[in-house]
């Protein structure tokens, strides 16, 4: 998020889900994701997603997905059109930003996504020590994906697509 302070305003609002923008896809386990739907056919949503009104009018969106791109998924496989949703007021960047969190955050992760998601926050100006609080880890643990990460693109053989083999 950006480093202000300002209070977060939230409401929760029933959102056509064609109306939502998802900032940060990701590719599901379909195990997992199977286990989302039945869960919510089950029981129903037990916390509903979070989605931030947009502020351009580029596309026929009008919120874009904080979190919970799992559950509409599953919504929209159980056939559902609407959805209940956190709506907080935040800047594009923002939600981007608590996206990742989220998304770095989550207990069973793919490590290739986990690294991307802390280059994106670097990139965002974060620090090690900024990254490792919002993702809660420690700041050693960040330190060494960054290590990691270059060990691996130095020891990586590149390949020359152009020769046969």
């Amino acid at each position: 998020m950006s480093k202000s302070k300002d209070k977060v305003v939230r409401t929760i609002e029933t959102i056509p889900i064609n109306e939502i923008r998802f900032l940060n896809p990701r590719v599901r386990n379909r195990r997992n994701f199977q286990e989302i739907v039945q869960s919510i056919a089950k029981v129903g949503l037990k916390r509903p997603i979070t989605v931030s009104p947009r502020t351009t009018e580029a596309d026929s969106a009008n919120y874009d997905l904080v979190c919970g791109q799992g559950r509409i998924e599953a919504f929209i496989q159980l056939g559902q059109t609407e959805i209940p949703a956190i709506v907080i007021e935040a800047e594009e960047s923002d939600c981007l930003v608590m996206s990742l969190v989220e998304n770095c955050a989550r207990r069973q992760h793919r490590a290739i996504d986990l690294l991307q998601d802390i280059g994106t926050l670097r990139g965002r100006g974060y620090n090690d020590h900024e990254i490792a609080a919002k993702i809660g880890v420690s700041s050693d643990y960040i330190r060494a994906t960054r290590t990691s990460s270059r060990h691996s693109r130095k020891h990586t053989p590149k390949r020359n697509f152009a020769e046969k083999s």
